[in-house]
């Protein structure tokens, strides 16, 4: 009875799949306190559908736990290992100013700076106002 269909995953049927997977199987009561499955009169009917859906299924202990179908479905959401040889090293540059990404605003003059620069021509910048 189990088909290919995929809840919504804002629905309360894969929240509590969600659960399951993590935590294990729990009680019926336990899973209402834990997912809002709405209203009282209405969880036992969205729990049976979880059943027809094939996601959740009832053990012989008497708990809720995930069908093998809802288990490979949350075992192919889980990011994959990234290799650890596939990390790029970072680019060998011998001169910083051969370097095409840095700005030339950003390179200080050859020159250096002038001692002999009028006051009416220095900006005043009002973070570094200074107290005469």
């Amino acid at each position: 009875m189990t088909t290919k269909v995929t809840p919504n995953t804002g629905s309360a049927i894969y929240k509590a799949a969600a659960h399951l997977e993590h935590s294990g199987p729990i009680s019926s009561e336990s899973l209402f306190a834990v997912v809002d499955f709405g209203p009282a009169t209405g969880r036992q009917m969205k729990l049976n559908r979880a059943y027809e859906l094939g996601w959740l299924q009832q053990t012989p202990a008497g708990t809720i736990d995930l069908t093998e179908g809802a288990r490979q479905h949350f075992a192919s959401k889980r990011p994959k290992e990234k290799y650890v040889g596939q990390v790029v090293p970072p680019q060998y540059r011998p001169d910083f100013r051969a370097s095409l990404g840095l700005s030339p605003k950003n390179i200080p003059s050859r020159r250096g700076m002038r001692d002999d620069i009028p006051a009416w021509s220095v900006r005043e910048n009002p973070k570094y106002r200074t107290v005469a």
